[in-house]
């Protein structure tokens, strides 16, 4: 885990020391956190497969909203929020033992809205597994 802020480091340890549906994180490291960004790898195991041995697209779209979410925290007095809209596509898979970069970013945080998007890429030939945007409910101060 790298050098984390405060703020990252208390929500990252809340969410994968719980007992509930987060702890599907438990194996993503985040590689850096700051200026609206936030980069994670992950090995995909066995416990985040589909059926066919490939990175389950439920838990795709929980990196997507949960590393998109750790970027915001890091962007200028943005908060957490709440998502109002996901969406993702999905354009290659990943198999058992694949490391694999997520890579997000905000793109805009207003007063009540903010735009974040990620990437998901192999990280052995930067191939694009996944695209995701992201919109939540946020208060900025």
């Amino acid at each position: 885990m790298a050098n984390l802020s405060g703020p990252v480091k208390q929500i990252w340890k809340q969410m994968t020391q719980g007992k509930g549906f987060d702890q599907v994180l438990k194996k993503i490291n985040i590689v850096s956190a700051q200026d609206g960004n936030c980069t994670a790898e992950m090995t995909v195991s066995e416990e985040h497969t589909n059926t066919n041995g490939t990175l389950h697209g439920g838990l795709t779209s929980t990196i997507v909203d949960v590393v998109s979410g750790i970027a915001l925290v890091t962007h200028k007095n943005a908060s957490v929020g709440v998502s109002v809209d996901l969406h993702i596509t999905f354009l290659n898979a990943a198999p058992l033992g694949e490391q694999i970069v997520i890579e997000a970013k905000t793109n805009k945080a207003g007063r009540n809205l903010a735009f974040l998007a990620v990437e998901i890429k192999k990280k052995s030939n930067g191939q694009l597994l996944a695209k995701g945007s992201h919109t939540k409910f946020v208060r900025v101060s």
